[in-house]
């Protein structure tokens, strides 16, 4: 397979791309190194994180490489606020896995923190566990009244990590903490300083808390088991993208298009009317098993919501699609917009008793009170279901005739909204498939915003509704691959890359580096390093396996 080497290749030159120019150096920190008499290098680590990013010792530069060795059985590094200072890449060493893990009981700490001056850093293959306020941590020093010129962390890349058991987040991004990417990452167990029994109101603990920081990327990822909302972006993020990410068993929502932030985290010069998030772009999600809002917008401006699968949502509260309205502390100069200029296409809502669809006006403020949705609803060719009745589609505006709830066909009749939808019995899989001869096999509206599906694939002319593009049956050695990746994830983890050499069809996988391969009836697995291929096995032997775990 000479395809390997360049391969191999294509991997560290991406890695190493962030770094500045080739002098950069390259750090290794080791469970079995030490501080006193190590100098960092691969045979002589040091022994803490803390050591090596002490800014009085003057050891790292920007766009150095800190690696951290991650043996099994010896993985973890006991730490407290590692934080990053200057750009870095942060990693596990090849074909380990290190673990690093804050204390919980630590009053306002967070396990890893990325200052401004940090900006442009990687932090890729990692463990990250604990903290008492937040796991990772992008911190800012923009003001709107005493710095309005200032920064937060920015263009950071969070890759292939795991990050759980957080004191409250998972991951905090403050103002004008832009351009951060996360990607292909496990983020769950938040709000572990709650006891438990705490009612959900007094806990604040999201997967992915986003404040004001715009453009930010979020996609193939799971975000699950969270205490209050999977993910939010508020306080005026802008051009905000989630996409192909799982989202499971969440307090409150499972993704937020705005929320509700205390006036001065706004840029009022960019944002003078105070909406909670402008132009985000939310598709091919699956959410499932959430107390409030699937997909919940409030004060949002411009929104996308397209091709996303929603299962048993709402189950406490809201609907699966929901309008909401924010009081941002209720100031008297804040804006508190309703949201307008929705586009919300192609999604598949499957409830368990929770509302459908629901626009919200509270009278909080005054008695004119604060409207969910200004303008047309923006909604059509999507799908619903309820298993236990028709779907209730609610507005509770002052004049509307849904106030109390009502069917598809009023919702249509009502609002003028959804003229090209449909209620079926429909049902997805565990993962978020559709079934063979699903009602909602082709019948979505083409989209530009549509993007490939939760797996990857293009949608083509007849797109489906919700998350996943069926698929013709799949050949033989896909089914064996497809089987392989859930059956032993640490070495096959997707997304990967395909191709053909010297006769064999493989599948690449960056996170491990590892190759999957067939030929000639042959399954064999390569590790991208060294030159022979390991033959695991007849194809046939492995179908069997494929077929009883449903592939």
């Amino acid at each position: 397979m000479q395809v390997k080497r360049w391969k191999c290749g294509a991997a560290v030159l991406l890695w190493l791309c962030g770094a500045a120019g080739a002098q950069a150096a390259e750090w290794f920190v080791s469970t079995t190194g030490s501080d006193s008499s190590g100098d960092g290098s691969l045979a002589h680590p040091f022994r803490t994180l803390a050591h090596l990013l002490a800014p009085e010792r003057e050891l790292l530069r920007a766009g150095d490489i800190v690696t951290l060795r991650g043996p099994v059985g010896n993985n973890v590094y006991r730490e407290n606020e590692v934080r990053l200072r200057l750009p870095l890449t942060l990693r596990s060493h090849p074909g380990e896995w290190a673990v690093i893990d804050c204390p919980l009981d630590v009053p306002d700490s967070v396990c890893m923190q990325v200052d401004p001056d940090a900006s442009g850093s990687r932090i890729g293959r990692l463990e990250i566990r604990g903290g008492n306020l937040y796991g990772l941590f992008f911190q800012t020093d923009w003001d709107a009244r005493g710095n309005p010129g200032g920064r937060g962390a920015s263009q950071v890349v969070v890759e292939d990590c795991r990050i759980h058991d957080t004191g409250r987040d998972a991951i905090k991004i403050t103002p004008k903490s832009d351009d951060i990417t996360i990607r292909r990452c496990e983020i769950y167990n938040s709000g572990r300083i709650y006891p438990p029994g705490t009612p959900l109101d007094d806990q604040n603990a999201e997967g992915i808390d986003n404040v004001n920081g715009s453009r930010m990327v979020v996609e193939d990822s799971w975000i699950h088991d969270i205490a209050t909302t999977g993910l939010y972006f508020k306080g005026g993020a802008a051009d905000v993208v989630v996409q192909r990410n799982r989202i499971e068993r969440t307090g409150v929502g499972g993704i937020m298009v705005g929320f509700d932030t205390s006036p001065e985290f706004f840029d009022t010069t960019l944002n003078p009317r105070y909406h909670e998030s402008i132009r985000g772009l939310v598709r091919n999600n699956v959410v499932r098993d959430t107390g409030y809002a699937g997909i919940g917008l409030d004060a949002a401006l411009d929104a996308v919501v397209v091709h996303n699968t929603l299962v048993n949502t709402a189950r406490a509260g809201h609907a699966a699609l929901y309008f909401g309205v924010t009081l941002q502390d209720f100031d008297p100069l804040a804006g508190r917009p309703p949201s307008s200029n929705a586009l919300i296409r192609n999604n598949l809502v499957l409830q368990d008793g929770g509302d459908c669809v629901a626009i919200r006006w509270a009278n909080e403020i005054s008695a004119s009170g604060l409207y969910g949705l200004t303008g047309p609803v923006g909604s059509d060719h999507n799908a619903f279901h309820n298993t236990r009745g028709p779907c209730r589609f609610v507005d509770t505006r002052p004049g509307s005739a849904l106030a109390e709830g009502g069917t598809l066909a009023q919702w249509q009749a009502q609002l003028q909204a959804d003229s090209h939808s449909l209620a079926a019995a429909l049902a997805v899989g565990a993962d978020g498939h559709l079934p063979a001869g699903s009602p909602a096999i082709g019948r979505g509206a083409v989209l530009a915003q549509a993007g490939a599906d939760i797996d990857g694939q293009p949608r083509g002319s007849a797109p489906d509704i919700g998350a996943d593009q069926a698929s013709p049956p799949l050949a033989d050695a896909d089914r064996v691959m497809n089987w392989a990746e859930v059956a032993y994830p640490q070495y096959f983890r997707r997304p990967y890359s395909t191709g053909t050499a010297l006769g064999y069809r493989y599948r690449y996988y960056e996170a491990s580096g590892n190759f999957l391969a067939t030929r000639n009836g042959r399954v064999a697995v390569h590790n991208g390093r060294d030159w022979i291929e390991l033959d695991v096995g007849a194809l046939a032997d492995f179908l069997p396996l494929a077929a009883a775990a449903g592939y």
